[in-house]
């Protein structure tokens, strides 16, 4: 098909805004086209298929009928460029495959240099020069493969990609994927496979061999906007000096990105054990330690306990074991055991080696926890810190995004997600984000966020609870029933879904029902680490029902124990004969003075 393009750029997509523009003209478009518009922009002159717009907007089929919904979402995309399907000038339909982006387009990037920021320059660039995109290129490192039948009882392939991974981590102009994000990518994937199913722009994958006693590497870093390779490594590996080895590659790699590279940050103890054994044990922990179902977790605290009697000075064992426990306990088990394991494992990580960032996510999930009653501001610090000493931490930014959130700092929230999917696979987002959506009454995103969170993983409790939530809040009264039901089968002894369904009974009138709900939600511990939502469910169903004085006792307690998102207060219409009272005015202005703006600024 002949393509004819203007001669002139009249089309500009800003991602700063998250806006289209033709001829300076802002053109209103929807989420989800929007979403589309970018990725096909971002993947210019390529073929998208169906399948990876399904991916990348719904991340499942299961629960939607994506055929009719992609056609409309395309549909709504040429009418805003103004383009025309049979003699497209900026998107072309192939038939059968999928859609390819052609036309010249103008992107504003979503990042700016301090002096662009100081200048109020923005920083603007033609699709013809580059394809029509720029922002910092993403940087993946595989494990290495083994080949042939020698066991890797060392950890070697796993150990040595998470090494080059902490060392470039801090590269300016680059996102460092964590390990985290790779471990599931196919050992059979192609480089180019690999980079678009990762959002990467450079995969750094090898492989070692034992060859007549002796360890072969060899490593390729792949340019998958070049489709070549741009560096490339053979040498012998001594398993006894590994670590001189993995700074030496990490330097050559930042050399081939003509990336500055900063020394080694020094560590008390290594970042690695030189035992075997523990070394093995950690990383089978290690490789299960984000999975997040109660068995899981069990069998990754299990190993990485066995490397820490192994190696009782092994300090990033300690930290990631510190995170599975606190985990363990926050999510599924409130009893002691795992909070005591975690709290001693997290100081022991810290004294070994008080600069090891995961020692202070560890930290922080513990200080923002039941046990210490939600220490905002002390958490928020050891997050910061922790990405002031390795930017590349997915758990940081996230567990950044909901404290933020509980404290009504809603806008540095999202900003905290959004700068956090850099460090997921594809660039997807956490789903947490819904409680922004929610709490910033923003329901369409919500909604689309909690089809997805569902869709992706159908047994998590939180979509499960938020989906009623989200359709009382809608007046969607018969379908909050619904879900409702569906909450209480999935979690029948769960605080939140019990007094959730007490604010559904005060707001269809049904007041004996509200206070029965109550009753039962006081009854139970088990929502252990999320008890401040019940209590400012009890409050909302006791305002409903006009019962201001208690309703705003219950507020204040659920204030006091960790939920203070005062925003959220003043929007609630839950809460609406709350407002009225002084006590609720001086509670907010309390709130915005204790939690001001700039806690967000990283």
């Amino acid at each position: 098909m002949q393509r004819r393009h203007p001669s002139v750029v009249d089309i500009e997509l800003d991602l700063g805004r998250y806006e289209l523009r033709r001829s300076g003209r802002r053109v209103k478009l929807e989420k989800k086209p929007m979403d589309l518009l970018i990725f096909l922009v971002s993947r210019r002159e390529q073929l998208v298929s169906r399948s990876e717009i399904v991916a990348k907007l719904w991340r499942s089929d299961l629960f939607v009928d994506t055929e009719p919904n992609i056609n409309n979402i395309v549909r709504k995309i040429r009418t805003a460029l103004g383009d025309n399907s049979v003699k497209p000038r900026f998107l072309e339909t192939v038939v059968g495959k999928g859609y390819r982006f052609i036309g010249p387009v103008r992107v504003m990037d979503a990042r700016y240099r301090q002096s662009d920021l100081a200048s109020g320059a923005m920083r603007e660039v033609s699709a013809e020069k580059v394809g029509g995109w720029r922002e910092p290129s993403t940087l993946s490192v595989l494990p290495l493969t083994l080949i042939g039948s020698t066991p890797d009882d060392l950890g070697i392939c796993l150990g040595f990609a998470d090494a080059l991974v902490t060392r470039l981590g801090n590269l300016p102009g680059i996102d460092v994927l964590p390990i985290s994000a790779v471990l599931n990518v196919p050992a059979d994937a192609s480089a180019s496979e690999t980079a678009a199913r990762l959002g990467a722009r450079f995969v750094v994958r090898g492989a070692i061999q034992m060859s007549k006693g002796v360890w072969r590497l060899a490593l390729k870093m792949f340019d998958a906007q070049r489709q070549s390779a741009c560096f490339t490594k053979k040498c012998d590996l001594d398993v006894n000096h590994l670590s001189q080895l993995e700074d030496e590659i990490a330097k050559q790699i930042a050399a081939a990105l003509n990336r500055p590279l900063g020394p080694a940050v020094l560590q008390r103890h290594p970042r690695y054990s030189k035992d075997p054994l523990a070394y093995a044990e950690f990383m089978r922990g290690y490789r299960i330690s984000s999975y997040g179902e109660p068995a899981t977790l069990d069998e990754a605290a299990q190993h990485l306990s066995n490397a820490v009697t192994r190696d009782p000075a092994f300090s990033l064992a300690h930290a990631v074991l510190s995170f599975v426990c606190a985990t363990r306990h926050f999510e599924f088990d409130p009893g002691s055991a795992w909070l005591e394991k975690a709290e001693f494992h997290c100081c022991r990580s810290l004294e070994l080696d008080p600069d090891l960032p995961e020692g202070h996510v560890a930290k922080a999930f513990l200080l923002w926890g039941p046990s210490r009653n939600f220490q905002h501001l002390d958490a928020i610090d050891e997050l910061k810190r922790a990405l002031a000493l390795q930017n590349n931490q997915p758990h940081a930014y996230n567990r950044l995004g909901t404290i933020l959130a509980h404290i009504g700092l809603l806008d540095h929230a999202r900003a905290m997600y959004e700068r956090g999917r850099a460090f997921h696979p594809g660039k997807a987002i956490s789903h947490s984000i819904v409680q922004v959506y929610i709490w910033n009454r923003e329901y369409d995103l919500a909604r689309e966020e909690i089809q997805a969170w569902r869709a992706e993983n159908p047994a998590n409790k939180y979509p499960v609870y938020f989906a009623p939530q989200l359709a009382m809040m809608t007046g969607d009264m018969k379908g909050a029933k619904a879900l409702l039901d569906e909450a209480a089968r999935l979690l029948p002894e769960e605080p939140m879904i019990a007094s959730l369904q007490g604010v559904f009974y005060a707001l269809t009138g049904k007041e004996s029902k509200a206070l029965d709900c109550l009753t039962t939600a006081c009854a139970s511990p088990k929502s252990f680490g999320h008890t401040h939502h019940s209590y400012y469910q009890l409050a909302c169903i006791l305002a409903l029902l006009g019962q201001a004085a208690p309703a705003f006792a219950w507020l204040e307690r659920s204030v006091s124990t960790g939920f203070a998102c005062w925003p959220f207060f003043l929007k609630d219409p839950w809460l609406k004969n709350l407002r009225e009272l002084p006590a609720f005015e001086l509670l907010v202005s309390s709130l915005q003075a204790k939690y001001p703006d700039h806690l967000g600024l990283l």
